[in-house]
């Protein structure tokens, strides 16, 4: 259907203060997963080592993808400025006006756009996101192990040192808590922030699609009944705009996914080492007669009184065996952590290179991807929002089709004409 040419400059100049303030939450969506998204340096520790350079890895990818939208849109934002003062003065149909307020040494006549700096076009109509947007940097607490032991078992830990003691009297000396727990991965948290971290930044740029669908929305129509713009140039904008749009709501859910399988992988550390202190509270009271837990420090205290004969040969060697059966467990663990840890790298690589991750079968490859993840939701509000955000992700062409350049109205005589 042909559209008939009109401008309302001060319309377009609002969409471009629109579009270039967007342009600045995308990017910043860029230096926060750069900044942030990378595990810290003091994350190490069985399986979560090769975690780490993958969710490395996709953080400098992830950035370099983020800045792309932010860059294209604030290129955007220039050219709209420019639109405007073009169509400052409609009966001319010339650049006179938006090249007496660009700055630039290159002299050129009123028929081509000037190469330079262009002043803000004033008498900008306000046009509001309506959706806010906040990047606040998850922290991690470093200490988290014993603050879990305090919260699990208070005394458990001067239990432990009072066996360390009673077996280094006895000649050879045992840590449960170090020996048990050595298997486990390293901090929970930091991996859950790490999820946080991409998916503040998913909803980021899901809320900047969404802030630019609404800019759309307003240009496409009219003001005193006179349409704010039409025609070629701005047939070209809206499939520019319904392309980054896409790109940047398809965002979203790929955040969401990494912080769900984040979590998962997080809960399944914290749980473990849940269950690996359960079992060695259960072992440890073998060794200490406590009555009550507030009375555990006190008893501890009448055991090292008794030092070694109270605590035999024959009973540090069960202790020995007993650890031994705890350690065991404790692999147990480790091997439901790696199977989710495998999992979350595995998404890692699809939301790295997704064109060649999922170029046939995208769902399915997704469902099996996140299936040890999704088969342990048993919230059906949960459950339904994860395949919503599945099905979104194995769109990926809102990803691949999205613009790699700025919006360009155009040159010679086509910003003024009429859409065939």
């Amino acid at each position: 259907m042909a559209e008939t040419f009109a401008a309302n400059p001060s319309e377009i100049a609002g969409l471009s203060n629109l579009v270039t303030s967007i342009a600045g939450d995308a990017l910043l969506a860029s230096s926060f997963v750069a900044k942030e998204g990378r595990a810290a340096d003091w994350l190490h520790g069985p399986i979560i080592d090769t975690l780490t350079t993958y969710i490395d890895d996709v953080a400098e990818w992830m950035s370099r993808r983020h800045a792309v939208l932010g860059n294209t849109t604030l290129g955007t934002g220039t050219e709209l400025n420019k639109a405007a003062w073009m169509y400052h003065n409609q009966d001319q149909k010339t650049y006179a006006e938006l090249n007496a307020h660009t700055e630039s040494n290159i002299p050129s006549d009123d028929s081509i756009e000037k190469a330079g700096v262009t002043a803000q076009y004033v008498g900008a109509a306000t046009y509001s996101k309506p959706e806010s947007v906040k990047y606040e940097a998850p922290v991690a607490n470093k200490e988290e192990l014993a603050g879990l032991i305090a919260d699990v078992f208070p005394v458990l830990g001067s239990v432990n040192e009072s066996i360390k003691s009673i077996t280094r009297a006895a000649g050879t000396e045992y840590d449960p808590l170090v020996t048990c727990l050595q298997p486990i991965p390293g901090n929970w948290s930091e991996i859950r922030r790490l999820g946080e971290v991409y998916k503040a930044a998913g909803n980021g740029l899901e809320a900047c699609g969404k802030n630019l669908e609404a800019g759309v929305k307003r240009i496409d129509g009219s003001t005193d009944g006179k349409p704010n713009w039409d025609g070629k140039a701005s047939v070209a904008f809206s499939d520019w705009a319904s392309k980054q749009i896409a790109a940047m709501k398809w965002e979203g859910p790929v955040g969401r996914i990494v912080s769900d399988c984040a979590g998962r992988v997080s809960d399944e550390i914290k749980n473990g080492i849940r269950r690996i202190l359960n079992g060695l509270w259960g072992m440890l009271n073998k060794y200490v007669d406590f009555d009550d837990i507030k009375g555990a420090l006190k008893s501890v205290a009448n055991i090292l009184s008794a030092a070694v004969p109270g605590l035999g040969a024959a009973r540090i060697a069960k202790l020995a065996y007993d650890i031994g059966v705890i350690v065991s467990t404790a692999f147990d663990v480790v091997k439901q952590i790696s199977e989710l840890v495998d999992t979350f790298k595995r998404l890692l690589e699809i939301i790295k290179d997704p064109i060649g991750q999922l170029k046939e079968n995208a769902k399915q490859k997704l469902d099996e991807a996140i299936a040890p993840v999704s088969k342990k939701i048993d919230d059906a509000t949960r459950a339904a929002t994860l395949a919503k955000d599945i099905e979104q992700i194995s769109h990926y062409g809102d990803f691949t089709n999205r613009p790699t350049e700025a919006y360009d109205s155009g040159s010679g005589a086509a910003p003024w004409e009429n859409a065939s």
